[in-house]
């Protein structure tokens, strides 16, 4: 828990729980509270935000949904600051693309800049423990083609991906690619893309990683998911409207 403790102020809002809850949140970004910390007692909150119990319930469920802090039973119970996950970020925005707020061309635009960027910086980057783990997922998918299995409802779909994320070294693309894979893993299952053309790609794109070609390594995986988008768009273009 870092030094200082957090120190809230009272609230004068119609709806306090949503200033309860800005508060605590900022005590996170300032760093008073990180993961793990425990936060005062419901008797303690109440004082210091000068609100009754029952507001300092309804902001800690909020903040519970929201994922930020959790609740733990037994003798050293209390809601704590939560760490944070990737999973949360993936749930988030597959809500959103279900609900029509996020459109599915821009969940494509994005993992295919995203993953130009990871491409140069795993070229930069990796090591060769990096590029055997890629080399491995590569000839895991090739073995499965080969053997007329079912990759659609696999994380094999999307592992090369994850893996090319992994050798950047770089958490946050880490987790952004991770994301937009595993929300669109569905999506690309759905594809009639010979599974063989597949692993060709990915194969060059390694080969050229290995060169630390990156502008040839990123024009090659870019090529191919530029494809893969353009199937995809006619696929949700065909979708009947609801």
């Amino acid at each position: 828990m870092s030094e200082s403790a957090p120190v809230f102020a009272p609230v004068r809002m119609r709806r306090a729980f949503e200033a309860i809850c800005d508060q605590i949140r900022q005590q996170v970004v300032e760093g008073v509270l990180s993961a793990g910390d425990r936060l005062p007692s419901e008797r303690e909150l109440s004082e210091q935000f000068g609100v009754s119990r029952s507001g300092v319930r309804e902001a800690l469920r909020s903040l519970e949904m929201a994922g930020m802090v959790e609740a733990v039973t037994g003798i050293n119970g209390g809601f704590y600051i939560k760490q944070s996950h990737p999973e949360g970020i993936t749930q988030a925005v597959r809500d959103m693309v279900a609900l029509k707020q996020v459109p599915v061309p821009d969940l494509t635009e994005a993992r295919i800049l995203l993953c130009g960027l990871a491409i140069r910086l795993a070229c930069e980057r990796a090591t060769e423990e990096d590029f055997a783990a890629i080399e491995a997922d590569i000839e895991r998918f090739a073995e499965l083609v080969k053997q007329g299995r079912p990759v659609r409802d696999s994380g094999q779909i999307t592992e090369f991906y994850r893996l090319i994320g992994r050798a950047t070294h770089n958490e946050v693309i880490v987790m952004l690619i991770d994301a937009l894979s595993e929300i669109l893993r569905g999506l690309i299952a759905q594809l009639q893309t010979p599974h063989s053309n597949v692993v060709q790609v990915r194969r060059k794109v390694l080969r050229l990683m290995r060169e630390r070609d990156a502008d040839k390594a990123g024009a090659a995986l870019a090529k191919h998911l530029n494809a893969l988008n353009a199937l995809l768009l006619e696929m949700e273009r065909k979708k009947p409207a609801r």
